[in-house]
């Protein structure tokens, strides 16, 4: 049952999964605790794509409406395959469904300007929609996986980061939680310690205008995690500079 904790938090079950798991966090404070923790991250990945729709959306939108016929009541026999089927959505419609299923919360509000008619619209859209897809499409699996663990570290001069790790898929995520912006274009750089080696970097933790944060893949086991602040485009010589925080990596 812990192991629905991460496809609970994005609303990946069925109703019988959901109903079965609501009541196993009534007695289970660990997986109430990852299920917030993992909703408040989906979320600002969600922020992170956010925007703001332009002026005259609302006015094609009431247009539409208005211009849309409704269905007709399902009153005769029969009926109800006719009535299926033209409610089928249209093709359009189906394809923004299926990314979003894909790249999950993160690119909620790319998906407003999809319903545009203008086709130049419609290309910038789709072309913001594929990036937001490549970048996110593995932050939406680290969520989902079953063995997902994640835990918060504050830093001393504010803020700090969240870290998702997944053993399964060999990947952990670090992200940007209200750092402060360093002057003079330095960055933060994330480090995965273990045992008594070197820290090996993450990378470079993206601003926060691109979503704050950095995923990597085959990272082997992880004791602890560590950022630092480092010149632009990241340490020069493969080391921390300036650690900032240091945090065990989740269990």
């Amino acid at each position: 049952m812990h192991t629905l904790a991460g496809a609970f938090a994005l609303d990946a079950v069925n109703d019988v999964e959901r109903a079965e798991f609501a009541r196993h966090l009534e007695q289970c404070e660990s997986c109430a605790q990852e299920v917030a923790e993992l909703r408040a991250t989906a979320a600002r990945l969600g922020a992170a794509m956010a925007e703001e729709p332009p002026p005259e959306f609302k006015d094609r939108v009431l247009a539409a409406m208005h211009a849309t016929r409704q269905l007709p009541p399902r009153t005769r026999p029969g009926a109800h395959e006719r009535s299926r089927r033209s409610a089928r959505a249209p093709r359009w419609a189906v394809v923004v469904a299926a990314a979003a299923a894909v790249v999950g919360l993160a690119a909620g509000g790319v998906f407003g300007g999809i319903a545009l008619t203008q086709q130049q619209e419609l290309q910038s859209a789709q072309s913001r929609l594929d990036q937001a897809k490549q970048r996110y499409e593995p932050v939406a699996a680290l969520l989902s996986a079953p063995d997902a663990k994640t835990v918060h570290g504050e830093a001393p001069i504010g803020g700090g980061v969240t870290v998702i790790v997944s053993k399964s898929l060999n990947r952990v995520m670090v992200m940007d939680t209200g750092l402060p912006a360093q002057p003079g274009g330095k960055v933060y750089e994330a480090w995965l310690i273990t045992g008594a080696n070197a820290p090996r970097s993450a990378g470079v933790i993206a601003a926060s205008d691109d979503g704050g944060l950095v995923v990597a893949d085959g990272v082997g086991p992880v004791d602890k995690l560590a950022v630092s602040v480092e010149q632009a485009g990241g340490s020069p010589t493969g080391t921390p500079t300036d650690v900032l925080m240091s945090m065990p990596a989740p269990a």
